[in-house]
């Protein structure tokens, strides 16, 4: 009954979201404050606002979690209770970072997704690896968020106001506002899991996978380009972060392009796409021009369509099959037995794709074309930002082919070279796609799962439609000429049966490893000497402390005796020392 309550509460939460996104469509801007209280020439309180921008993120938050909601009717039945309590939560508190018009408001919905995110990733708390990836969500996230706070600080204080609405560049002094949005810029690397913070976001992947949508597409690691759209005259104000934020994106869009293309799970390939489509959003929005705001806006409404699409087809994969690992997909290929089996998956997941790497007509393909016009524009002007931008996102964009390819052709077709053929995913067994499962039972998810996959696939080609079409076309003949140079080197591989993968890339840079090695054996061993002065110094002072007063006691109690005798001759001979110390003490 309490689950029932439950889903009924999430899914109406979330149409309500879409409702006052179309009810805000065509109001005026406005703000209003309220629980405003002054401290010396400070006021601090509460605002909420409404605007364009608003409006195009309550629209994206509300669809993408009423596509969550109603998938989850269908693919979780563990503790279904808390799962849809929390999602709903955590859709409240996304919605609470885009109508604030203030700073604090803002960060209580930024701590409120935090802790969501670390409940919902472990939501099968009894996997170790479920536990594992949540608690290091949490530390991340929350190591970004210290900055956050004192950039809060920095900028409200040295504003003189917390209100969004009222932040101007002009009145705050320019060290001041290079350090606030610095402070802000490391809260937002943390959030959307960017290079140095990047490494939790692909851990996060033991979670349910409606809950990899959520976070992926619409809340959490999404709130960091909406802050910096946000906050946007600010940033903008400040050359310095501008050119920090440029370089971070560009290397975390290559150093994550490059991880998707040798990970061997359908979850994780997407993990790390996002991060590296977030740093595309981050490097458009580095350009400091209002076109490259819009391109960065515009690719974060297609990528929510087509990544929430494409984490609902990995979902489906592993609740029909059961895993959704390259090395036991491939097993499903023979004869197309995965593709007639999961008909809607097959089609959908070809659709999320095809938008993800670019391909012409789907959605991604306007959106990246946006941010790459943007900073060819900006580097025309002379900006070393801007070259850097473009030859970055030209790069990203031929990887992001690459993986794409590999992971369509690897899951849904089985690969010509069969026997004698070097092993793509099992060093002792090249000959792994001659295995044939039993596919009798294998058949698509129930509607209920199918109906939110159907609408996310139309959405990644429409919404690519509604800008209006303003494409460059010279930019359009190069970025499609850099997915055909992408997919070409994955669909040769393919067809030889090889994946090669090198070492490097297969352990992801061996940053989590280094990360271990610097951090965590450091904090271990701390924490062990700490433990250790607890128990044997401060401890041990107490212990000797009881132990003398145990001992003493000991010592009074042998002379408690019961003999009359040794009583009497004890206070006499008491008297007598007592008289001869009188006598000399007179003498």
């Amino acid at each position: 009954m309490i689950a029932t309550v439950w889903r009924v509460v999430g899914v109406g939460f979330s149409l309500l979201v879409i409702l006052a996104a179309v009810l805000l469509s065509g109001a005026s801007p406005d703000q209003a404050a309220f629980l405003n209280s002054s401290v010396g020439d400070l006021t601090i309180g509460f605002a909420v606002r409404t605007d364009d921008l608003t409006v195009v993120m309550l629209a994206v938050v509300g669809v993408i979690a009423t596509c969550v909601q109603v998938y989850s009717l269908g693919y979780l039945h563990q503790r279904p209770a808390s799962y849809h309590a929390l999602v709903t939560l955590f859709t409240a508190a996304m919605v609470t970072v885009v109508i604030s018009d203030s700073l604090f408001f803002l960060l209580i919905g930024w701590e409120v997704m935090g802790a969501c995110s670390y409940l919902l990733i472990g939501h099968y708390w009894e996997r170790r690896d479920a536990r594992s990836g949540a608690v290091k969500a949490f530390l991340m996230t929350r190591l970004g968020d210290v900055g956050f706070l004192f950039g809060i600080f920095v900028i409200g204080v040295g504003a003189g106001t917390f209100r969004i609405s009222e932040l101007d560049p002009a009145e705050i002094s320019p060290g001041v506002l290079t350090t606030g949005t610095l402070l802000l810029l490391v809260g937002v690397v943390g959030k959307s899991a960017q290079v140095p913070l990047q490494t939790w976001l692909p851990d996060a992947m033991p979670g349910p996978s409606p809950v990899s949508a959520l976070i992926h597409a619409a809340t959490m690691v999404a709130a960091g380009v909406f802050l910096i759209a946000r906050l946007y005259n600010l940033f903008s104000a400040s050359d310095t972060t501008l050119t920090v934020l440029a370089v971070v994106a560009c290397v975390t869009m290559l150093f994550a392009a490059l991880c998707a293309m040798a990970a061997v799970e359908v979850k994780r390939v997407l993990a790390w796409s996002t991060v590296s489509q977030l740093a595309i959003m981050f490097s458009a929005l580095s350009l400091g021009t209002a076109a490259g705001r819009h391109a960065a806006i515009f690719h974060l409404v297609t990528h929510a369509a087509f990544k929430g699409l494409l984490f609902l087809c990995a979902g489906v994969l592993l609740h029909q099959v059961g895993s959704a690992a390259f090395v036991v997909l491939r097993r499903y290929t023979r004869r197309g037995r995965l593709r007639k089996a999961l008909r809607v998956t097959f089609v959908t997941m070809t659709i999320g794709l095809a938008s993800l790497a670019g391909v012409p007509g789907f959605a991604g393909f306007f959106s990246k074309d946006a941010i790459i016009d943007a900073a060819w524009e900006h580097a025309r002007d002379g900006s070393v930002v801007g070259w850097i931008v473009l030859v970055s996102v030209c790069l990203t964009v031929a990887l992001t082919a690459f993986y794409c390819m590999r992971l369509w052709l690897w899951v849904f077709f089985r690969t010509p070279a069969l026997a004698g053929a070097r092993g793509a995913f099992e060093d002792d067994d090249a000959t792994a796609d001659l295995d044939e499962p039993d596919t009798s039972k294998l058949g698509d998810a129930p509607w209920v799962m199918l109906a939110p996959m159907v609408l996310l696939a139309i959405a990644s080609i429409v919404l690519g439609y509604v800008d209006g079409l303003q494409l460059n076309w010279g930019v359009g003949l190069v970025s499609t000429a850099l997915v055909v140079l992408g997919a070409i080197p994955a669909y040769s591989l393919w067809s030889r049966g090889a994946d090669p993968r090198p070492v490097v890339l297969e352990r992801e840079f061996g940053v989590d490893t280094a990360y271990h090695g610097l951090f965590v054996v450091p904090v271990q061993w701390l924490a062990k000497l700490t433990v250790a002065g607890d128990r044997d110094v401060i401890g041990g002072y107490v212990r000797a402390t009881g132990r003398t007063g145990t001992l003493l006691s000991q010592g009074l109690r042998r002379l408690q005796t019961g003999n009359v005798q040794n009583y009497l001759t004890a206070a006499v001979v008491g008297v007598v020392a007592l008289a001869v110390l009188a006598g000399v003490i007179g003498s």
